[in-house]
């Protein structure tokens, strides 16, 4: 009986849903219907909110609720994480848009309106990390300090000839 009622209360959901989208929606029947199918069951009350996003594609809703625990501030931080978006930034290093809603998943947990402007540099270096967690907890402990003592390697060379 657990399984037909998930279908039951998922399938009530999707009416639910499809009765609030307004006509001009972004995504297909069909497209919808694909997002719905995967989302988590708790998730599907943001699907409206997460479609709203001018720059989230399909690809990226889908991800958002089907891998990730959502809720209202973390639907806030991703609202954040799409305005500090700047796509001539981060194509040059060459990541996409997905490639940073990806990040942005992954370090939900640790992210907050304070640390938003680091993640967004820890984002646009090269590298194939994607979880920040140390450095979103302690931004301090991982920012870079400029030193300007200078440190010196002598090595002492020996004339084996002598």
């Amino acid at each position: 009986m657990g399984l037909v009622s998930f279908f039951r209360d998922l399938f009530n959901a999707l009416s639910d849903t499809e009765n609030s989208i307004k006509l001009d929606f972004k995504f297909t029947q069909k497209e919808i219907y694909e997002i719905m199918a995967v989302s988590k069951k708790e998730n599907i009350k943001y699907f409206e909110t997460l479609s709203k996003m001018p720059n989230l594609k399909y690809f990226d809703i889908s991800y958002l609720l089907s891998q990730v625990d959502l809720d209202e501030e973390k639907i806030e931080l991703i609202e954040e994480a799409q305005k500090i978006y700047n796509e001539k930034e981060f194509i040059a290093n060459g990541q996409t848009e997905s490639d940073f809603v990806f990040r942005v998943a992954a370090n939900l947990e640790y992210l907050n309106k304070e640390n938003i402007e680091l993640f967004k540099e820890l984002v646009k270096c090269k590298n194939e990390l994607y979880d920040f967690k140390y450095a979103l907890q302690n931004p301090l402990k991982y920012m870079a300090k400029n030193e300007t003592e200078l440190k010196f390697a002598f090595v002492t060379v020996y004339d084996k000839n002598n």
